[in-house]
């Protein structure tokens, strides 16, 4: 939040606030002094982030719940994410995992989505900034709001060219995992998981990585004329590599 800008709960109508109050009784609190304080009150264009902190689990990360606020000082119909924050000595134990994620939101039953304005993207970059280099972003992509991810993934398509890997590769992330079976439902939801690298050497060597896997996909990846997902794929996949600084001509 700006020098003398107004208090992201203290800008809300009373009926929103008193959505945070009944979340405040059940123990959820502003952010105060923790790290994710950062994305309270962050800006998405004309939209506000706001942030409320839970318990910790287990092994110490901590639950938050994400916001968003649209021009009207109106919230989200229901939370934009709910995830969980680590940080620790070494780079590895530094992440951020949204266990639910609606890039859909509903604003008093008008719907905003939040690709087709391209604030995911500022998002993502938001919720990077918080993750040194040598940390790893985690989203599950198993709600309906993650549709196309899950098709593609699913699929066997690069980690990358899915909406949500490639949101993660815009956050500078250049290497992925694909969390698809859950361990006897103990890790939640399926999951993708994207890793940054820790220095510009390991970036260099990613990035090599990257440049092959969607070269090989683009010499071999073959389909009707109108599948969507394969279409979706290969122009992704081109984009990609043309930001990796390769321009790949295949059909």
């Amino acid at each position: 939040m700006k020098q003398g800008e107004q208090p992201p709960l203290d800008g809300l109508t009373p009926e929103q606030r008193a959505r945070i109050d009944a979340l405040g009784a059940k123990g959820w609190s502003p952010p105060g002094e923790h790290p994710l304080s950062r994305l309270h009150g962050a800006r998405l264009d004309d939209h506000r982030l706001l942030v409320l902190l839970g318990p910790k689990n287990n092994v110490g990360s901590r639950y938050f719940q994400l916001f968003l606020a649209d021009n009207q000082r109106r919230l989200g119909d229901e939370p934009l994410a709910l995830g969980l924050y680590n940080s620790g000595p070494f780079p590895a134990y530094n992440w951020i995992e949204l266990t639910q994620y609606r890039p859909v939101q509903r604003f008093a039953g008008q719907v905003e989505d939040l690709a087709s304005q391209g604030l995911d993207r500022k998002l993502f970059e938001t919720l990077s900034a918080l993750v040194p280099p040598g940390g790893h972003i985690m989203v599950e992509y198993d709600s309906p709001g993650q549709r196309v991810s899950e098709r593609m993934l699913t699929r066997g398509y690069p980690s990358v060219v899915s909406p949500l890997g490639h949101l993660m590769f815009r956050a500078g992330c250049r290497s992925f995992r694909d969390w698809y079976i859950s361990e006897g439902g103990r890790e939640g939801p399926r999951k993708l998981q994207c890793f940054k690298p820790l220095n510009e050497d390991i970036r260099r060597e990613k990035e090599e990585r990257l440049r092959e896997e969607l070269i090989a996909f683009l010499s071999r990846s073959e389909g009707p004329a109108r599948d969507e997902w394969l279409e979706l794929a290969r122009r992704t996949a081109r984009e990609v590599l043309a930001a990796l600084g390769e321009h790949h001509t295949a059909p």
